[in-house]
């Protein structure tokens, strides 16, 4: 199937889907307070695929798509070249090993590396522009409908808000499902005609990788289209978008982490203690230093998604020879951060739509 076909398929879809939005005759609910009717699941579903529809066959998406892609080759190419050279060091040690009389290198054998660690730098290298490319899906699915005006035109038809913002966001967080796994097929792709191929063990691993960046995605694409529902220009709706995300991807974490710093205590020396590091003293001071240095990671980690996605990934990469307990404790504010940012901008988004003049 060529492109044209493709974008005539998915152009069927929106078509089918507006014809079923206005076949239906019965009252409009046009606010919160109207009585009667109640929301479905399937109109819903039904707008949903008319946006995801809409943006398929759209240039808009079609740039944000390549951009992905090309991020994808980029962080791609880095992890093979970083894996290829642990490879490299991995089998001298080998040799080194089988060759050595007993000692040291016949107790620690080395350590094959993960071809996992490959798509953990490709998925770092998408998230560190990734979020920009989130805010563009999502800062016009309201506001460019507000300015053609019609939305308002929308809502003379048999279909009700609730359904709309949520049938909104459904189909923009099913374009992010199907960028991450473009990124997924395209990635793997590389990995095999560079003859790597992922174990079953990695299997999870890069499972995970891939569920923690959707959920990035999705957290300023909540924010994109918080703004689109909050701003009368799709323009206005992008350049606050943009603030946000420069607050909470650069101001924020940089403040956060210079007061948190200014406030710990200082990393002990040594040689106040001698320079035993084994003593009771030392050992004491430097877990409290730890524990506060965690403190202020978790803090930062909080407030940011783009310092919360940077942890997750390298956290997850690094699981291998370290305890759950300790995982899930230097892990556990980046995910409460990917989790809370969505809803609390769903939110925004949802109430604002409800209760928006459109006159």
């Amino acid at each position: 199937m060529n492109f044209r076909s493709l974008r005539q398929t998915f152009g069927r879809m929106s078509n089918d889907a507006t014809a079923y939005i206005g076949s239906e005759r019965r009252p409009v609910r046009d606010g919160p307070d109207s009585q009667g009717d109640h929301m479905t699941t399937e109109r819903v579903f039904i707008v949903a695929q008319k946006e995801f529809a809409d943006h398929i066959t759209g240039w808009h998406y079609l740039v944000v798509l390549a951009l992905f892609l090309g991020l994808t080759l980029v962080g791609t190419y880095g992890g093979i070249e970083r894996y290829q050279g642990d490879l490299t060091r991995y089998t001298e040690d080998l040799i080194a090993m089988e060759t050595a009389d007993d000692g040291p290198e016949r107790m620690m054998p080395p350590v094959a590396p993960p071809v996992e660690g490959i798509y953990s730098s490709m998925f770092l290298t998408l998230v560190s522009y990734g979020g920009i490319l989130a805010l563009a899906i999502g800062f016009d699915l309201v506001s460019k409908e507000k300015e053609s005006r019609s939305l308002k035109t929308l809502l003379a038809r048999p279909v009700f808000r609730d359904e709309i913002i949520n049938g909104k966001a459904l189909g923009g967080i099913a374009l992010l499902v199907l960028i991450v796994g473009s990124v997924l097929a395209l990635s793997t792709a590389y990995l095999l005609v560079c003859s790597i191929v992922p174990s079953p063990d990695d299997l999870w691993m890069i499972l995970t990788y891939a569920g923690v960046t959707l959920l990035f995605l999705v957290t300023f694409f909540s924010i994109a289209l918080a703004f689109s529902t909050l701003c009368r220009e799709s323009g206005s709706a992008l350049l606050l978008s943009l603030a946000v995300f420069i607050l909470i991807t650069f101001l924020i974490p940089f403040v956060t982490t210079n007061i948190g710093t200014a406030l710990m205590m200082e990393k002990p020396d040594p040689a106040a203690y001698g320079g035993d590091t084994r003593s009771e003293g030392y050992q004491a001071e430097i877990t409290a230093h730890l524990e506060q240095t965690r403190m202020v990671e978790s803090a930062v980690n909080l407030l940011s998604p783009q310092m919360a996605i940077n942890t997750l990934i390298q956290r997850i990469h690094s699981y291998q020879g370290t305890t759950l307990e300790d995982t899930l404790g230097r892990i556990w504010s980046s995910v409460v951060a990917l989790t809370l940012y969505p809803v609390v901008f769903f939110a925004v988004a949802y109430t604002r739509f409800m209760r928006m003049d459109l006159r």
